[in-house]
């Protein structure tokens, strides 16, 4: 899957504008807990609410994340394993796929070419029921 020149050059702008938008939301979602004598301790969040913020992620493209992309917009937000486990998680739950060259999608935006390249097969109903007969149709003939 090639990308346009335009396609290229959004893709950074679109990440960037993503990770603003996390980031406001994990500001929102962390606790800071005021203990005394100039000293405040923040939480980190819960995997459920990283779990939402991936989500989020992947609502806000509108279409597949790779995992570099991934890793720049939760940088400082969350470390690479624990962002890899809760991909993990969503995608045992069939909440996201995984496609090929490492890249997550919510089932609405499983390009129709790689329905069959999914590597979690339990999605690929959900896939199909979320997407219009004709976009498969067309996938499978080109």
């Amino acid at each position: 899957m090639s990308m346009s020149r335009n396609q290229v050059e959004e893709a950074p702008k679109d990440i960037e504008r993503i990770r603003r938008i996390i980031l406001e939301d994990y500001d929102r979602l962390r606790e800071t807990l005021d203990v005394g004598m100039d000293i405040s301790i923040t939480t980190a969040l819960i995997d459920t609410d990283i779990e939402k913020l991936v989500i989020k992620a992947l609502k806000l493209a509108k279409r597949p994340l790779s995992w570099r992309e991934f890793k720049q917009i939760f940088q400082g937000v969350v470390g690479e394993d624990r962002l890899r486990r809760v991909l993990n998680m969503l995608k045992a739950r069939n909440e996201i796929a995984e496609l090929t060259h490492t890249r997550y999608s919510l089932p609405e935006y499983v390009p129709p070419r790689e329905i069959q390249k999914v590597k979690n097969p339990g999605i690929i109903n959900k896939i199909l029921k979320m997407q219009k007969p004709e976009e498969y149709t067309l996938g499978e003939t080109q």
